[in-house]
C-alpha cells in the first residue's frame, strides 16, 4: 500500500497525518515544536521523526512514504527549508521517494484551496499572507517577523497600542484611553516606567524582559478601546486592517489573479475576532468589493497531506479530497 505524509508544524506542537492514494486517513499524531526558531534545528528534526514513526505505526506500516509534504512555521528561507530537506533524507529511520519542506502558509493555502488558486492570510501573534496559482506560480508578503514586518500581528497592534499612549501621556498625541488601559495593565504610574517593564521586569517573570507573547496579549485592549468608543484605537485598527489589505493586494497583483475572481481565507486571532473581524471585510470589500472571504473549514495539516498527495502523483479527485475530509474527521 502507497502511504503518503503530510506535517503541519508549528512554534509549540507538531501534527502528523498518514493517507492513503485514495484520501483514507490511517494514522494522526501530535508531538512537540518543529519550528527551529523556537526549539533549534535539532530538536525541532527529532520531533519530525517522532510524528512520523508513530503515525506510520498508527497506519501499521515502516516510516516508509511514497511522498511527504512538511509545512513548517519558522521555515521562511529556501537555505532553511534546504537545510530540513537534507537532514531528513539522511535520516535512515524514515525514507521517503519524494520530499518537500516549506512554509506552512502552503499547507493552509492547500487546506483552503486544494491545488486550485488562491489567497490565505494569517493574523494572529505574527501576520503573513501567501498566493498559489493552480500552475504552481506563488507568492508571499509580511512575515518576516516582528521586528520588520509583522503588521496587524497582535504584537504589532500591541506596539501600536503602546506607542499611542505614551505619545498620549507626554503630550505627543491626542488623548486617548489605552494611555489608562495599558498603564494599568502593566503597573506603571510613570511613563518612565515603560522601558523597565518591558525590558527588565515582566510582570509574569520578575527580573527578565516581557516576551513577544506577553506584549502581544495586550492587543486585546487595543480592541477594547476602540469598542468604548476611543478615536485613537479605532485609527490603530483601521490602519492595521488596511495593511493587510495591502498585503492581500500585493500577493494578487503578482500573481495576476482578476479581481471580480479573488478567493481569501483567513486565519488567525485578530483577523476572526472582533473587532478586527468586521474591520478587515469592510476594508478588503472596500477595495475589492467581489473578493469571496471565508474561514478554511479543514485543517492545515490536511492541506499538508494534499500537497504530499499531489507530490505522489496522486490525481486529487472530488472523491479523494472528500474521503481524505471524512477520514480525517472520523480519526
Amino acid at each position: 500500500m502507497k502511504l503518503f505524509v503530510g506535517v503541519d508544524g508549528g512554534g509549540t506542537k507538531t501534527r502528523t497525518l498518514v493517507v492513503s492514494e485514495d484520501g483514507t486517513c490511517l494514522g494522526v499524531v501530535l508531538t512537540g515544536a518543529s519550528n527551529p526558531n523556537s526549539v533549534g534545528a535539532d530538536k525541532a528534526h527529532e520531533n519530525l521523526i517522532e510524528g512520523l514513526k508513530s503515525a506510520a505505526a498508527q497506519a501499521g506500516s515502516e516510516a516508509e512514504f511514497d511522498a511527504a509534504f512538511f509545512g513548517i512555521s519558522g521555515v521562511n528561507d529556501s537555505l532553511t527549508a534546504k537545510a530540513f530537506r537534507r537532514k531528513l533524507a539522511e535520516d535512515k529511520r524514515i525514507k521517503f521517494a519524494a520530499l518537500e519542506v516549506e512554509n506552512d502558509t502552503r499547507s493552509l493555502c492547500a487546506s483552503a484551496f486544494g491545488m486550485q488558486s488562491g489567497i490565505v492570510l494569517i493574523a494572529g501573534t505574527g501576520s503573513k499572507c501567501y498566493g498559489r496559482t493552480e500552475d504552481g506560480r506563488e507568492w508571499e508578503t509580511g512575515g518576516y517577523d516582528f521586528h520588520v514586518s509583522d503588521e496587524a500581528s497582535a504584537f504589532d497592534l500591541a506596539r501600536r497600542g503602546l506607542t499611542a499612549a505614551v505619545r498620549a501621556a507626554d503630550g505627543r498625541g491626542e488623548p486617548t484611553l489605552l494611555k489608562d488601559i495599558l498603564f494599568k495593565e502593566l503597573q506603571i504610574v510613570e511613563t518612565g516606567q515603560i522601558s523597565q517593564r518591558l525590558h527588565q521586569d515582566s510582570l509574569k517573570h520578575p527580573g527578565v524582559p516581557m516576551t513577544k507573547d506577553e506584549i502581544a496579549a495586550l492587543a486585546v485592549h487595543v480592541g477594547n478601546a476602540y469598542l468604548a468608543g476611543d478615536v485613537v484605537a479605532g485609527k490603530i485598527l483601521k490602519a492595521a486592517m488596511a495593511d493587510l489589505v495591502d498585503m492581500v493586494e500585493a500577493v494578487a497583483r503578482k500573481l495576476e489573479m482578476p479581481a471580480e475572481n479573488l478567493r481569501l481565507g483567513i486565519t488567525g486571532g485578530v483577523i476572526l475576532n472582533e473587532p478586527c473581524a468586521t474591520l478587515f471585510r469592510e476594508a478588503m470589500l472596500a477595495r475589492f468589493p467581489q473578493c469571496e472571504i471565508f474561514e478554511p473549514q479543514e485543517p492545515p495539516v490536511v492541506g499538508a497531506a494534499i500537497r504530499a498527495l499531489s507530490l505522489g502523483g496522486i490525481k486529487l479527485t472530488p472523491e479523494v479530497l472528500a474521503k481524505l475530509s471524512a477520514s480525517f474527521k472520523a480519526l
